[in-house]
């Protein structure tokens, strides 16, 4: 008995300590961080620039791969089937990680349970625009108008499950207008490019997309859907305070990874990836196209997630939005 037990701790004992050592060792090989968006977009700018950074900190190369598809799940789900050793990461928007669950009839996987939240990177606040044919110039014009439409008026969104989708949803459901979604399967640019053409009506879109033509005069913002109003378009107003108190849907990014990587490589990561987006070139570079750094560390974010799937939940519950 004695013996048996002795073998045991032995066993135990010998187990921990390879695990430690492979930990210590990490990286032992290249790196890939899976971006879950078309190259050139935000997810693919934050995953580039994490990647420099871990190459540069760790020694070993990190490279970016795009994988877009179903809202982000393609790639996640890559990353998702492989072993949870810290050599296989990813970068997505809300999607994946707090709403395609409560809103897709199907999941390749369980996010609550085979997602670990790594790190928050930062938000492109959501931007209400609208077409200048369409006679409104701010939030209660638009609504008047809207309700004036009964219900003809459409909106593009740039992807199945967005939070641009899921912000429209949110307007309807907290005004009573009306609206028809036009998708654009996860395209930004083609629903960017209808709504420049008068073919759609409006769409919450994210700053880096509205920003150029919202200078140029070709689309017209009527509010950010953040809590405050945005430093790169500072003249823009928020929905909140044009009226509807509370109203906020973040388009926001993070660092993942496959649940079971030892913590001490989330950890390390999650270090890394603060120091990256504290630096002033990185702010600037972000902030050009409208991004904010926002960070949290992997307790923090793994709250943050839980509470956004909660609010994604109950609305897509109330208002009865689906993916088309």
């Amino acid at each position: 008995m004695k013996f048996a037990l002795r073998f045991i701790c032995v066993v135990m004992f010998l187990s921990l300590s390879v695990s430690v050592y492979a930990q210590n060792l990490w990286p032992s090989k290249l790196v890939r961080i899976i971006s879950t968006s078309p190259p050139g977009g935000s997810v693919d700018i934050f995953a580039r620039i994490l990647a420099e950074e871990f190459s540069k900190s760790l020694g070993q190369p990190f490279v970016v791969e795009s994988r877009p598809g179903a809202n982000g799940n393609i790639g996640v789900d890559l990353v998702l089937k492989a072993p949870a050793d810290g050599h296989m990461l990813f970068v997505a928007p809300a999607g994946p990680f707090s709403i395609n669950a409560s809103i897709m009839e199907s999941m390749p996987f369980n996010a609550k349970k085979d997602i670990l939240p790594v790190a928050m990177l930062g938000v492109s606040p959501l931007v209400l625009v609208v077409h200048p044919s369409v006679p409104a110039n701010d939030l209660k014009q638009l609504l008047i108008w809207m309700k004036q439409q009964d219900g003809k008026v459409n909106y593009a969104s740039q992807a199945i499950a967005s939070t641009g989708y899921l912000a429209m949803e949110l307007l309807k459901l907290q005004t009573g207008v009306e609206a028809t979604h036009i998708p654009y399967k996860g395209s930004a640019a083609a629903a960017t490019t209808d709504l420049l053409a008068g073919r759609v009506s409006m769409s919450f879109l994210n700053t880096s997309t509205v920003l150029p033509h919202w200078r140029s005069g070709q689309l017209r913002a009527i509010g950010v859907a953040e809590a405050k109003r945005i430093s790169a378009a500072p003249d823009i107003p928020t929905i909140a305070e044009s009226g509807l108190t509370g109203f906020e849907a973040t388009s926001w990014f993070g660092l993942g990874a496959r649940s079971g990587t030892p913590q001490d490589i989330v950890n390390r990561l999650s270090k890394i990836a603060a120091n990256a987006l504290a630096r002033p070139d990185v702010v600037a570079r972000l902030s050009k196209i409208g991004i904010e750094p926002r960070f949290l560390g992997s307790d923090e974010f793994v709250d943050f997630v839980h509470a956004e799937s909660l609010k994604w939940e109950d609305i897509v519950r109330r208002t009865g939005a689906k993916a088309d």
